[in-house]
């Protein structure tokens, strides 16, 4: 089964989050280039002096490499530990493998243990990628997602609930968030329906599960004549979705207009939404799970704007 917990208490000492006096300090732990490719985010890591390719992907519950990864690496597996992986597109249980630490940046992470998952991440217009960079590690640390200036720089949580991010844009917060287990829930409203959207930097595009789907009303007849697109997943197989045109979304305090969102048209384990990475494109994003913050910076020429 997934041994989430001990990697967290790990992190959570190294983020300063055992019971710290409160701060304002930003104090960096490690910045790196980040590649935006269809709206999702690779950073380069490091597991024994070897560079990976990872997606940064909050909606993943480990950090997760794919197993050409491991086989390329040569890394060993560890039959004590079996993980099991939930995507769009099905599931997958996979032995982990065994690490000699995760170099992020200039800093290397006490992380010996990674989930392996049977699918290949190649679906996103550049080189295939190794692996995920997911929640277990993400959620212990205060994020700066800077996609504009391509650079995501992970700080020791700052325990100081009247702070800004830090940046000079003009910001919008997001207030209302809840976490579930190692996932951050964002309070959305589609069409004057109310629900909690899983934050998913791993998903290309916002989408909407059965649950919500039903409470608007949405029937197999009301989808049929929506455009079809194949969704791509941490599981082995690709799945097609509906793509529909809804009148209004209203993420905390920010709306967008007339937006065009995927619906998975069966059970899973996403649950109302997900917000993917269209509603997070070219913008800045202050994200910590630790303190349930989030801001997203705003211009003129985005769809993200302040309700008056």
């Amino acid at each position: 089964m997934c041994r989430l917990v001990p990697l967290l208490l790990v992190l959570l000492v190294l983020a300063g989050c055992a019971d710290p006096p409160p701060t304002c300090n930003l104090v960096p732990l490690a910045s790196m280039p980040l590649e935006t490719s269809r709206n999702l985010l690779f950073i380069t890591a490091g597991v024994g002096g070897h560079p990976l390719r990872l997606l940064v992907d909050t909606g993943a519950e480990r950090t997760v490499l794919t197993g050409a990864a491991v086989a390329r690496l040569g890394l060993p597996r560890d039959p004590r530990h079996i993980t099991r992986s939930f995507g769009i597109g099905g599931s997958s249980a996979n032995w982990d493998a065994i690490i000699p630490g995760l170099t992020l940046g200039d800093t290397r992470f006490p992380v010996h243990h990674v989930a392996v998952g049977d699918f290949a991440i190649d679906h996103t217009g550049g080189p295939p990628a190794d692996g995920l960079l997911g929640a277990d590690i993400l959620l212990a640390f205060d994020l700066d997602i800077d996609e504009p200036d391509h650079r995501l720089t992970i700080y020791r949580v700052r325990r100081c609930p009247d702070a800004p991010p830090p940046w000079h844009q003009p910001s919008v917060e997001i207030k209302g968030l809840e976490a579930q287990r190692d996932r951050l829930l964002v309070p959305i409203a589609l069409d004057g329906v109310d629900g909690m959207a899983i934050l998913d930097t791993g998903a290309q595009a916002t989408t909407i599960g059965m649950p919500m789907a039903r409470r608007l009303g949405l029937t197999e007849p009301s989808l049929a004549t929506d455009r079809i697109i194949i969704a791509h997943g941490a599981a082995p197989a690709p799945l097609a979705v509906h793509v529909h045109r809804f009148r209004e979304l209203l993420v905390g305090d920010a709306r967008i207009s007339d937006p065009m969102l995927a619906v998975v048209p069966h059970e899973s384990a996403m649950g109302d939404a997900l917000l993917g990475g269209d509603f997070l494109r070219d913008r800045r994003v202050w994200l910590s799970f630790p303190t349930r913050r989030l801001f997203v910076s705003i211009d003129r020429r985005s769809q993200l704007a302040a309700m008056p």
